[in-house]
């Protein structure tokens, strides 16, 4: 009988959101794409949909 549940390696969530804002922003400052959107309710959303995805996913 385990006392402690042995913890599945969780999908970092937080390090993909960042790594494709970080690649939009480059490509939109090379003026490869052209965004216009309002960044930061953008990016409180998708953070928060990521982390409920996460945890109860398990």
């Amino acid at each position: 009988m385990a006392l402690f549940k042995k913890n599945k390696p969780r999908f970092p969530t937080l390090a993909v959101i960042i790594l494709v804002l970080a690649a939009i922003w480059l490509l939109n400052d090379l003026s490869l794409i052209k965004i216009t959107v309002p960044w930061i309710p953008v990016i409180l959303i998708v953070i928060a949909v990521g982390i409920i995805i996460n945890r109860y996913s398990e």
